[in-house]
C-alpha cells in the first residue's frame, strides 16, 4: 500500500492498493498449479488484425486444474452465480490478463462496470467471450485501436436458429437472408456479428444496443467477411456509416471480430 501527503493537514494517509490481477491471486493460491493452468492458453482463433493479440482457453481444462480455487477468483458480484458462470468469467479474465500482458506488458486487474462489460485501462481497447466449453479474449493498446469487439458462439440448433430469425433481425434481414428454411450457420453468424458490434461500441455509446438497431447488409462468399450497418434512421446511423468483422468457422464454433483502428 503506497501513502500520500495529505495537502490540508500534512498528514500521511494510504491509498489503496490496486486490485491484485486473476493470475497474481492464483500464483498466491496455488503456485504449484501456475505453469499447467498458464499451459492452457492459447492463441484466439477470431481472424484480428497484426497488432491486437488474442488469447483463449479451455474451459473443461481450467475446470480440471482449478475447480476448487474458482469462487476464491471471482469477484463478490458473482459469488452466488452458477458454477458454470464463474469458470466462464474466470476463463475469461485469465485470458484477457494474458493478452494485456502480449501486447502491453502488464497484468492487471480488470474491473467490471455497472452493465457487467469489462472495464479496461484507459490505453488499452479489449474485448472477452465465451462459450460453455471456452474462453476467449483481445487485446489492443489505444491509440492505434479505438475499438474491438469478439464473440464467439457453438452453431444454433433448430429452436435458436428460431428464436434469433424472429427475435434478433430487421424485417429486411428476414427477408433478405432467411427467406426460405433459416440455415443455422448462417443465423449463428449473424447473431455472433451483432453480438461483436455491441461490445466493440459499447464504451462509446455506454447503453444497450437492440437488436434491431444493427442490419447484415453483406457477406461474402467464404463467409469469412461480414459487413454490418446501423438500420438507417435508427438511433446509430449519425454516429457510425457501417462495420467491417470477420468471421471464423471452426467445426461447431463461429468466432467474429470487428476491430478498428483510430
Amino acid at each position: 500500500m503506497t501513502q500520500a501527503l495529505h495537502p490540508a493537514t500534512d498528514r500521511v494517509e494510504p491509498f489503496p492498493s490496486p486490485p491484485s490481477s486473476c493470475w497474481e491471486r492464483l500464483a498466491r493460491l496455488a503456485p504449484q498449479r501456475l505453469a499447467a493452468i498458464e499451459a492452457c492458453l492459447t492463441p484466439a482463433p477470431h481472424a484480428l488484425p497484426a497488432g491486437v493479440v488474442g488469447r483463449g482457453m479451455d474451459l473443461e481444462r481450467l475446470r480440471a486444474l482449478a475447480q476448487d480455487l474458482v469462487p476464491a477468483l471471482v469477484p463478490p458480484a458473482l459469488q452466488r452465480a452458477s458454477a458454470s458462470r464463474q469458470l466462464g468469467h474466470l476463463g475469461g479474465r485469465l485470458c484477457a490478463e494474458a493478452a494485456m500482458a502480449a501486447a502491453s506488458g502488464r497484468r492487471i486487474a480488470i474491473g467490471i462496470g455497472e452493465s457487467g462489460a469489462p472495464l479496461w485501462p484507459a490505453d488499452l481497447v479489449g474485448s472477452i467471450s465465451h462459450t460453455r466449453g471456452g474462453a476467449w479474449a483481445c487485446v489492443g493498446l489505444r491509440p492505434a485501436w479505438s475499438m474491438v469487439g469478439i464473440d464467439s458462439e457453438l452453431l444454433a440448433d433448430a429452436d435458436a436458429v428460431r428464436s434469433i430469425v424472429e427475435l434478433c433481425c430487421t424485417a429486411g434481414e428476414r427477408r433478405r437472408w432467411f427467406p426460405r428454411a433459416p440455415d443455422p450457420l448462417l443465423a449463428t453468424l449473424l447473431f455472433s456479428a451483432k453480438e461483436s458490434v455491441y461490445k466493440a461500441i459499447h464504451p462509446v455509446v455506454r447503453r444497450f444496443v437492440e437488436f434491431d438497431e444493427v442490419e447484415l447488409v453483406a457477406l461474402d462468399a467464404g463467409r469469412s467477411a461480414l459487413r454490418l450497418r446501423p438500420v438507417p434512421g435508427g438511433p446509430l446511423a449519425a454516429r457510425f456509416d457501417g462495420f467491417e468483422l470477420t468471421a471464423v468457422i471452426a467445426g461447431d464454433q463461429v468466432h467474429t471480430a470487428l476491430v478498428t483502428g483510430a
